[in-house]
């Protein structure tokens, strides 16, 4: 594995609209400095995924030399070694990148990649308000189990859309732009890909179980709850987040430094249950072993 020389946290969303509040980019360089924060390049106070996505593509991973380590705090896949299927339907997709595809055709740049039309067409498989499907369980990936059995954090099923903690439509929102990036020659998304060598590398993560390894749990709320953390990172100096502190930025911040810090660890490349299949079809939590 050669060693990466820039880490970058995305705090993702899946909220429906174009410009997110709860979007939030973070970027470190190799060494003991804090993180800090990244604005969108067209000047908007707030990021959209498709412009995250154009960033990411051909904004960083570019210059001789750089190696860039990309951690997105959303779900990457679907359960499926659960049933052996993702869906009990005829010409349900067989492999993430067929998922990736599905996804995408429903969930396109002109809504900013929003995961709602690819809901709306499964709605018998998703849990939401007024509305439980006919065939909804509570499925989980492995990785996901593994990390609730960890202590790492609690996860949510990606067919559960209720409440604060629901992760599916995030998790559609970015299959849909990992379809994107999966043609970019540069880029890498492990564990699906050979993160060897390549330019930039894409990892899923979760923010949780990187506060958690910096003995905090829940959400970070406050200044000195981050700055805790980023000391048990050997970070010393606090970041630099302005006057609007929130929970958004202060993921993105952790999981750049969290990134930095396990990035070197052989243990989190090969974690002992990420088998050929979970690989080809669930992929995994970068931090969890």
């Amino acid at each position: 594995m050669q060693p990466f020389n820039k880490f970058v946290g995305i705090d993702w969303t899946g909220a429906k609209g174009v410009r997110h509040a709860g979007l939030a980019v973070a970027l470190c360089t190799d060494g003991m400095g804090s993180p800090d924060l990244v604005d969108p390049p067209s000047g908007h106070n707030r990021w959209s995924r498709a412009e995250l996505s154009d960033w990411l593509s051909a904004r960083i991973g570019r210059r001789k030399g750089e190696r860039v380590l990309v951690g997105i705090d959303s779900s990457f896949g679907m359960p499926f070694m659960d049933e052996g299927r993702y869906f009990p339907v005829a010409g349900a997709p067989t492999d993430v990148a067929h998922l990736w595809h599905t996804v995408r055709t429903l969930c396109g740049r002109d809504i900013d990649f929003y995961g709602g039309p690819f809901v709306d067409l499964h709605s018998d498989h998703y849990l939401r308000v007024g509305h439980r499907g006919t065939r909804y369980r509570r499925r989980m990936r492995v990785a996901e189990n593994l990390a609730v059995a960890s202590g790492a954090g609690p996860c949510e099923s990606v067919f559960h859309l209720i409440g604060p903690s629901q992760v599916g439509l995030s998790g559609l929102s970015t299959m849909a732009m990992l379809h994107e990036l999966n043609d970019a020659d540069h880029i890498a998304i492990w564990p699906f890909d050979d993160p060897t060598s390549a330019p930039v590398v894409v990892v899923e993560i979760y923010a949780a179980a990187f506060a958690a390894l910096g003995s905090h749990r829940g959400k970070v709320r406050d200044r000195a709850a981050l700055t805790s953390i980023l000391q048990a990172f050997g970070i010393e100096k606090e970041p630099r987040i302005g006057m609007a502190f929130d929970d958004h930025k202060a993921d993105a911040i952790l999981t750049a430094a969290a990134l930095r810090h396990i990035a070197p660890e052989r243990k989190y490349w090969n974690p002992p249950e990420l088998s050929a299949m979970v690989r080809r079809t669930e992929g995994w939590i970068f931090g969890i072993v």
